[in-house]
């Protein structure tokens, strides 16, 4: 099973139709295809694609990658979560609708559980509540606290799983987390985004997770001329005895226009693809 490549990627508004919708970008006309090309390119073993809006995604994935097995959240929500492994490794896939916090519209987790023998990597990709408002940061908040919540249910079903009092999940937890931080009166009474950011790694250093290190501090970016700064929206968390290569000197790559050293190069991409950067690791231990 190991080494194990994965990638998250919000794309955004993702509907394989970009040809015929008038409000997508030009350069857009042929994005299904392109990054059918990225993702063949980068040949991950797991990847996860947020912010599909469409069946025809999934579709075409489906008929893109022969050898990958495809599930997909469903709901109420208009942005979805897909999910493709590679065919030959064990997998089931769970919808955690509890991330909805009894919200029909809001995203639920998509977790995918890779196995083989007594080996269990459980893997959740999340899309959290977006916006710095009061309701926005709320929400995020409680729905990281269903991230810890699954973290320590998995740590007890690893004891049992391995009959050792100290085993701990191969938990997995990425995606875009939108930590925006808090607007709420005043300068003075925001939390800025680097905050939310400190204290959400604080509380998973608690819950024996750790944040990887990365190739690029940003992963949104929403083009040159924006008003909006570049962020780092996106995460991927592990176990803390989880092991990734960092063979290039890191162990999280931010791939697409975060490679690209000019912003003209930058902003095209963004036009092209999405605002958010893919994110790509290999584990290499448990």
């Amino acid at each position: 099973m190991l080494p194990l490549k994965i990638m998250t990627w919000n794309i955004e508004h993702f509907s394989g139709h970009e040809a015929t919708d008038a409000r997508a970008p030009a350069k857009r006309a042929d994005r299904l295809k392109r990054v059918i090309e990225f993702i063949e390119q980068e040949k991950p073993d797991v990847f996860g694609i947020s912010e599909v809006t469409s069946g025809f995604v999934y579709e075409s994935m489906v008929k893109a990658f022969p050898r990958h097995t495809f599930n997909i959240t469903t709901g109420q929500q208009s942005q979805e979560i897909l999910i493709g492994v590679r065919q030959g490794l064990g997998s089931f896939f769970t919808q955690k609708d509890e991330f909805k916090r009894n919200n029909i519209y809001l995203r639920p987790g998509a977790l995918l559980t890779v196995h083989e023998g007594d080996v269990h990597i459980p893997i959740l990709f999340v899309h959290l509540k977006s916006l710095p408002d009061p309701e926005g940061f709320g929400l995020r908040d409680a729905m990281l606290e269903r991230i810890y919540s699954l973290k320590l249910a998995l740590d007890k079903a690893a004891v049992k799983l391995q009959g050792r009092g100290d085993a701990k999940a191969n938990f997995i937890v990425l995606g875009d987390y939108n930590t925006m931080g808090l607007d709420y009166f005043r300068k003075d009474h925001d939390i800025p985004m680097e905050r939310e950011i400190a204290v959400m790694t604080e509380r998973m250093k608690m819950r024996k997770m750790r944040k990887p290190t990365t190739s690029h501090p940003h992963t949104f970016f929403n083009g040159s001329t924006s008003s909006l700064p570049p962020s780092e929206l996106d995460h991927v968390f592990v176990a803390q005895h989880v092991e990734l290569d960092r063979s290039a000197g890191y162990e999280v790559e931010i791939g697409g226009w975060a490679k690209l050293a000019s912003n003209a190069e930058r902003d095209d991409w963004i036009e092209r693809f999405s605002d958010h950067a893919p994110l790509i690791f290999t584990v290499s231990g448990v």
